[in-house]
């Protein structure tokens, strides 16, 4: 096997393991909220915690689903510059490697900032109000997200520059957009 195809098992394996921790979280998620609003509105009972934990399983849900789309290529971008550089084909280029360093810096710059927050909810002792799950459990999809797309969006810097360059792109998952 060469690197290039371990590097695309690794790759691949990440980003299935992602989903299956996306999924699981929305369908956690999904399940609570479900379960409240039954217990509410027929039994009449509220069962206590289940808030808490549906909205902690939200933030695995959404920021591992962010993950995704940037593995994807599939997230939201503001490409309006393209609309004005759309007939020359290194312009686009240009303009897509300009854009994927700043969305890598601005995502690395986030990353280190939730570094820093789950920091300090570690020093703090931070827990949620009725069960007491430790606060970290509910951050740390923060910092693990953003670096999963961090990275994610190198590769694609990577990709730009290369295809810049006139090479081949790296990207295991290549999209119309690589």
């Amino acid at each position: 096997m060469t690197d290039r195809s371990n590097a695309v098992l690794v790759y691949d394996w990440l980003a299935r393991v992602q989903k299956w921790i996306t999924v699981g979280a929305f369908v956690t998620c999904l399940g609570f909220i479900l379960a409240e609003v039954v217990l509410r509105n027929i039994v009449r009972v509220s069962l206590f915690g289940t808030s808490e934990i549906a909205v902690l399983s939200a933030w695995w849900f959404y920021m591992f689903g962010a993950s995704l789309g940037a593995w994807e290529r599939t997230h939201i971008k503001a490409d309006i510059l393209l609309v004005f550089v759309k007939n020359s084909r290194r312009g686009m280029s240009i303009v897509r490697t300009i854009s994927s360093s700043l969305t890598v810096f601005l995502c690395a710059a986030t990353s280190s900032w939730a570094l820093t927050y789950i920091d300090r909810a570690i020093d703090l002792h931070r827990t949620s109000s009725y069960l007491r799950i430790p606060m970290i459990i509910a951050q740390a999809p923060i910092l693990v997200g953003l670096s999963l797309m961090t990275f994610y969006f190198l590769i694609q810097l990577i990709d730009h520059v290369l295809q810049l360059a006139g090479k081949r792109p790296v990207a295991a998952y290549e999209t119309g957009d690589a």
